[in-house]
């Protein structure tokens, strides 16, 4: 006598072991959610470093300095340019460190 338990009716093998394509499917949602994730934080955090970092910033975009940090922060400054409330953000979270 076989019980329920241990049929092996139950589950047909289709079901029971995933198709090549049902696993190459979840591994790119996968890859795709964690890259979403990693250049959201990357950019999180780039912007974010222009408060600490502003006044080596400014001294570099008015040529007191190195150009790195002007040619550093110029896809956020033409960014600022294009989206005015992100320039507002920015503007605001620089007066808090500045401020």
């Amino acid at each position: 006598m076989e019980s329920e338990l241990t049929s092996t009716t139950d589950l047909p093998d289709a079901q029971a072991t995933p198709t090549e394509a049902t696993l190459r499917r979840k591994a790119r949602r996968r890859y795709m959610i964690t890259s979403i994730i990693q250049v959201t934080v990357f950019l999180s955090l780039y912007v974010l470093s222009i408060g600490p970092l502003f006044w080596q910033w400014y001294a570099s975009f008015n040529s007191m300095s190195s150009p790195f940090f002007a040619a550093f922060y110029m896809p956020l400054l033409v960014a600022c340019d294009y989206c005015p409330p992100l320039a507002d953000g920015v503007n605001w979270y620089i007066n808090l460190w500045i401020g």
